[in-house]
């Protein structure tokens, strides 16, 4: 991986546009984000084109992340609403349902209830589920919002094999 904590927000921009993330492990990606300083990772979330694509990976990687044996017997719809996002509200909207040991997502919400609705930056969220953060610690500042089950929320990160910047 490209050192990137030289370089300047266009720069970074440019790289990141040529890279396939689909083609970089998650560990890398977890390394990736640690590098990259707090303006440098708000340049790329702030960037329409940029947001979509990492976090489409993100999302689209959630179900090969899943603890199928932990969640086996969880059955939750999990709401993500992204601040500064493209939609009529502006946010970003994806729905995660976990049921019987699976996951999937989704950009239109289903039919179900939430069993809890998360609001939260694309930047803290991508530092959160990389171990740059923790979700209590942006709870507890007003960084991320809870609506509903306020225990489940919190232990949600367990049930997903996070990946760690080595």
């Amino acid at each position: 991986m490209t050192d990137i904590g030289g370089l300047d927000g266009p720069a970074l921009a440019e790289m990141l546009r040529g890279v396939d993330l689909g083609e970089i492990e998650p560990e890398q990606f977890a390394q990736l984000v640690a590098t990259v300083t707090p303006a440098q990772l708000k340049m790329i979330t702030d960037d329409p084109q940029l947001r979509e694509i990492v976090l489409g990976e993100i999302f689209g990687r959630m179900s090969k992340h899943l603890r199928q044996q932990r969640a086996r017997d969880l059955n939750a719809v999990i709401r993500w609403r992204l601040t500064g996002g493209s939609g009529p509200d502006g946010y970003d909207r994806y729905e995660t349902i976990i049921s019987g040991g699976t996951c999937t997502v989704s950009r239109e919400p289903s039919d179900r209830k939430p069993r809890v609705t998360i609001t939260i930056s694309p930047a803290d969220f991508i530092r959160v589920i990389t171990h740059q953060a923790t979700a209590a610690t942006l709870f507890v500042t007003g960084k991320i919002k809870v609506k509903g089950d306020l225990a489940f929320a919190a232990g949600l990160t367990g049930y997903f094999d996070l990946p760690r910047a080595s």
